[in-house]
Formats: C-alpha cells, sequence, structure tokens
C-alpha cells in the first residue's frame, strides 16, 4: 500500500465512523403540535354549539316565525345554519339560534342607501276628489 492510498482508507474509515456516530446518536423528538386553524376551531366550535339553542323545526313552521320567536334576524337565523334557500326548510331539521342582538349596538344599518341621481325624486301626493 501506498502512502496515498493508506490517507484515502483513513478519511474512508474517519468518515464511515463519523456517518455510523451520527446515525446512532439517539434524540427523544419532541412530538409535533397541531396547530392548524381548523384544529383549533373544531375545539372551539364544539364548545360554543354545546352551549347554543336548538329548535327542531314543526310543521307549519317558517323561518321567519321561527325568528320572531326568539327575537333574532331572519337574516342572521339563516347564516348561522347555512341555508341556501330561505324557503326551503324541513320537519325535524335541527336549527341553532343565534344569541339575540344587543339592545345597546344600535340599529345596524348606519349609512344610507344609495340613491340614483337619474331617478326623479318622488313627490308626496294628496288624493283629490273629482268635483
Amino acid at each position: 500500500m501506498t502512502p496515498t492510498s493508506i490517507k484515502s482508507s483513513v478519511r474512508w474509515v474517519v468518515l464511515l465512523t463519523a456517518g455510523t456516530l451520527a446515525c446512532a446518536a439517539q434524540k427523544n423528538p419532541t412530538p409535533p403540535i397541531d396547530t392548524s386553524p381548523s384544529s383549533v376551531s373544531k375545539t372551539t366550535a364544539s364548545a360554543v354549539e354545546e352551549f347554543r339553542e336548538k329548535y327542531v323545526v314543526v310543521r307549519g313552521d317558517t323561518l321567519i316565525a321561527i325568528a320572531d320567536r326568539f327575537g333574532i334576524d331572519l337574516n342572521d337565523l339563516v347564516r348561522e345554519n347555512n341555508i341556501a334557500d330561505p324557503t326551503l326548510i324541513y320537519v325535524g331539521q335541527v336549527l341553532l339560534i343565534p344569541p339575540p342582538p344587543d339592545e345597546g349596538d344600535g340599529p345596524l344599518l348606519t349609512i344610507p342607501p344609495p340613491t340614483d341621481p337619474l331617478l326623479p325624486t318622488v313627490e308626496p301626493t294628496t288624493s283629490t276628489s273629482p268635483e
């Protein structure tokens, strides 16, 4: 063996030993923590649903009557239950009842709706009977 081949062999032995020691070292990895929004919201949503009032639809019910019965807005009831067609509910359907609005919140609409400047203004009229 030549001195160059001995150096090369020693390098290989050193590299293999270092690699083996690095792989053999035991580490106690910490388990991963799931911080995805879906896992957090599932826990929160189930805790909220546990204390939320529920209503089972009976024959003759309408969404507007149910909303009126609980003192809530019809749109809030539809939004809370992800109802695509508010005219279509089923007997036995379980509805989540959102909390009623706080009276201290004031009106929901604080900005007047836009008006179209091209439309003529409507003047109040009085009815006159022909004489």
